[in-house]
C-alpha cells in the first residue's frame, strides 16, 4: 500500500541563473547554472518522499538520457517506478529556466514529445484503489478521468494540481476531492473571474471537499464551504521560485493525510512552498518536517 500515488510530469530542468532577464540580441553571462529533476507530480513526490510517505510515481520517459537521469533521481528518492515506462523513439520532457537574480521569478522555455503522454491503459488500478491519496496535474486528461474515477470509487481522496484547461478537464473536475489551482486558473476556466472568485465558484459547481489557489508570494486563498481562509506567505529571501507550487501540493497532500484541518494544511502547504524557494531548482531546497513547522509556529493565519 502507498500513501501517495502520483499520476503526471516528470522532467529534467536546466536552471540558468542571470543577473537580469536579457534584451533582444544580447550575450549575458550567466551568474549560476544547474541540473535537477523536475515536473509537477514528480517533484511533488520526491519532497513527500523525503517526509517519511510512501510513494508511486506514473508517467512515461523517453528513451535518451533526459529520461534514464529523470527515472535515476525519483530512484534515488525511494520512490516506486515500477510503472514508468520508457517509449521507444520518443524524447522526454526538459526545460530551460531563466531565474532573475534578486527576485526570484523564473521562466520556463519548455518542450514535451506527445508520444510520452500517459494512457488509461498505463495505469496501475490496484495501487491507485488502495492508495491513500491520489496526486493528478490533469496534463494528460484520458488517464487522469480514469485514475479519479478509479479513486473516487474505493474512497481514495483525489488532490489535483489544476493548472491547464483542456478538453476533459470539465469531466475531470468534479472526480477531485481537491483542486489546488494556479492563481491563473480560475480566470481561464471561468472567464473573468478573480482568483478568489473563482476558488468560491469552483467549489458550487464542481462539488470537491475544498478548493483552493496559490497566489505566489501573497500565499493561498482557499475554502471548503464552511470557512474561507486566506494564509499568508512566509518570509523567505528567493533565490528561486521553481517548484514552489510543485511543493505546495506536496504540503497541502502531507497535511491532508496527517488528518490536520484545512487552515492548518493550507498553513503547512503554504511554509513548505515558500521554504523551497531558498535554493536553485525545485527539488535542492525542499524543507524538512521540522522546519515547515517551525515556519507556520512563527506566524499566525488571518481568517
Amino acid at each position: 500500500m502507498f500513501d501517495v500515488v502520483g499520476v503526471g510530469l516528470n522532467a529534467i530542468d536546466y536552471l540558468v541563473g542571470l543577473p537580469r532577464f536579457p534584451v533582444r540580441g544580447e550575450k549575458l553571462r550567466m551568474s549560476s547554472f544547474a541540473r535537477e529533476g523536475g515536473g509537477q507530480v514528480a517533484t511533488a513526490l520526491v519532497a513527500l518522499s523525503r517526509w517519511g510517505r510512501r510513494c508511486k510515481y506514473v508517467g512515461n520517459v523517453g528513451d535518451d538520457d533526459h529520461g534514464r537521469l529523470s527515472t535515476r533521481l525519483q530512484s534515488l528518492e525511494g520512490i516506486d517506478l515500477s510503472h514508468v515506462r520508457a517509449v521507444p523513439g520518443a524524447s522526454s520532457q526538459f526545460a530551460v529556466i531563466l531565474v532573475e537574480e534578486g527576485t526570484g521569478e523564473r521562466t520556463i522555455l519548455w518542450d514535451r514529445d506527445p508520444k510520452i503522454r500517459v494512457s488509461p491503459g498505463d495505469l496501475p488500478f490496484d495501487d491507485i484503489r488502495r492508495a491513500r491519496a491520489l496526486l493528478l496535474d490533469g496534463h494528460d486528461v484520458p488517464a487522469a478521468i480514469a485514475a479519479a474515477g478509479a479513486a473516487r470509487a474505493a474512497g481514495v481522496p483525489v488532490v489535483l494540481d489544476a493548472e491547464k484547461v483542456q478538453e476533459g478537464t470539465e469531466e475531470l473536475l468534479p472526480l477531485c476531492d481537491h483542486i489546488v489551482a494556479a492563481g491563473h486558473f480560475p480566470g481561464l476556466l471561468l472567464p473573468g473571474a478573480s482568483a478568489e472568485e473563482g476558488a468560491r465558484r469552483i467549489l458550487a459547481r464542481y462539488k470537491p471537499a475544498t478548493s483552493t489557489v496559490t497566489l505566489g508570494p501573497r500565499g493561498a486563498f482557499g475554502t471548503d464551504g464552511r470557512e474561507e481562509v486566506f494564509s499568508p506567505s512566509v518570509a523567505v529571501r528567493a533565490v528561486d521560485t521553481t517548484g514552489a507550487g510543485d511543493i505546495f501540493h506536496a504540503g497541502f497532500v502531507h497535511a491532508l493525510l496527517d488528518g490536520l484541518p484545512f487552515r492548518e494544511i493550507l498553513a503547512f502547504a503554504n511554509a513548505a512552498a515558500g521554504l523551497s524557494c531558498r535554493g536553485m531548482g525545485g527539488r535542492a531546497a525542499i524543507p524538512t518536517v521540522e522546519e515547515i513547522r517551525a515556519a507556520v509556529l512563527e506566524r499566525k493565519p488571518d481568517r
